[in-house]
């Protein structure tokens, strides 16, 4: 078992599934205590009912041939990395045809084999901006505020007290029928037991408003990367 991935896919899945956005009720506190302590028995078990999350982690398993649960394919999903430039678009029909065995509605996967991708990429904000956040549940509807509250988001922050944070948020404006990266000035509440080691002019990725993650470089790099690049091709 790789514990490094459970604990990075773990933090990212946490938001959305104590929202009741995707998953079980039984899953947040076995992904708060793999996150803190480490033991991540259960966590498997319990992504593979994330309704989005499993269709791509297997398809992803299945381009690359690694493990879906290991950290190369987890990163790529969430923050992006190589492993994405292995997806071709005549891999994208095994995505739905994921999705179907997941048990997305019908009538998703049927328009969305109408609307064939420029490029696929197996990566979250794919599937925020090209699927549609909260389409597969019905959980949410698709607006911008909802756009940006399910992509990751990055920045840089700017002061902390006591477990609160302001920073300045990488989001998304929309202008002439596009998508474009704004930093926006936010304030957010976060976990000292989730990052117990944060410090001002860290940088951070965000989920569902939740302060998730501190990122290094290479990951602020390839975050931004593929953010781009998903959003140079996804059309609207």
């Amino acid at each position: 078992m790789d514990k490094k991935a459970l604990q990075l896919t773990s933090r990212f899945s946490l938001p959305p599934n104590s929202l009741g956005y995707c998953g079980q009720d039984t899953a947040p506190s076995k992904l708060i205590n793999c996150v803190i302590t480490g033991n991540c028995k259960g966590v498997k078990k319990e992504l593979e009912s994330f309704i989005v999350l499993n269709p791509y982690l297997n398809t992803l398993s299945s381009i690359t041939k690694k493990d879906k649960y290991s950290y190369p394919l987890q990163e790529a999903y969430w923050l992006g990395n190589s492993e994405l430039k292995k997806a071709k678009l005549n891999h994208y029909p095994l995505l739905l045809k994921n999705f179907k065995k997941q048990g997305v509605p019908s009538w998703l996967t049927e328009e969305l084999e109408q609307k064939v991708p420029k490029l696929f990429i197996p990566f979250h904000l794919f599937q925020v901006l090209h699927v549609g956040v909260g389409k597969a549940s019905g959980s949410v509807p698709y607006n911008l505020d909802t756009i940006n509250n399910c992509m990751v988001r990055w920045g840089k922050i700017k002061k902390i007290t006591k477990n609160k944070l302001t920073l300045s948020l990488n989001s998304l404006i929309k202008t002439n029928k596009k998508f474009e990266l704004k930093p926006i000035p936010s304030s957010l509440s976060y976990r000292p037991d989730f990052l117990p080691h944060l410090k001002t002019n860290d940088t951070v990725a965000v989920h569902w408003q939740q302060v998730v993650k501190i990122l290094t470089p290479r990951e602020v790099k390839n975050l931004h990367h593929w953010t781009q690049l998903t959003l140079d091709n996804i059309q609207f």
